[in-house]
């Protein structure tokens, strides 16, 4: 799903859980163009197809899980800023060190909705 708004503030919303990937996209949909995807598999090939502005990622409940989403964000974000919205509980420090290098803001859930959307605005404006 992509709504028509300017590709030059693209979000790339991933959420394993597609009710919550939906209510991301509906809660920014009037302030971005909204890319949605809900599978770890084709996270790589939608942001190299759809070359978004931001990442808005969410990560999945389980280490070996967040293990394999960072490397996809790490293997393919070039200089994209990325959003990772996650539980506040503690992980192995190997986990914890890998989620902070591939993000530039952490959120935790439960999430405030305007929250996600003033951390995106502010990563857009950051040179």
């Amino acid at each position: 799903m992509t709504t028509s708004k300017s590709q030059a503030n693209s979000v790339l919303v991933f959420s394993p859980d597609p009710d919550l990937a939906k209510s991301l996209s509906l809660l920014l949909e009037d302030k971005f163009a909204i890319v949605c995807e809900t599978k770890l598999e084709n996270l790589k090939q939608r942001i190299d197809t759809t070359a978004p502005t931001v990442l808005l990622i969410d990560l999945f409940a389980f280490p070996s899980d967040i293990i394999k989403e960072t490397e996809v964000i790490r293997g393919t974000r070039g200089k994209i800023p990325v959003v990772l919205l996650r539980v506040n509980r503690h992980l192995n420090p190997d986990v914890e060190e890998d989620i902070r290098n591939v993000a530039d803001v952490v959120l935790y859930k439960p999430l405030d909705g305007n929250s996600v959307g003033d951390a995106i605005q502010q990563l857009l404006k950051t040179p």
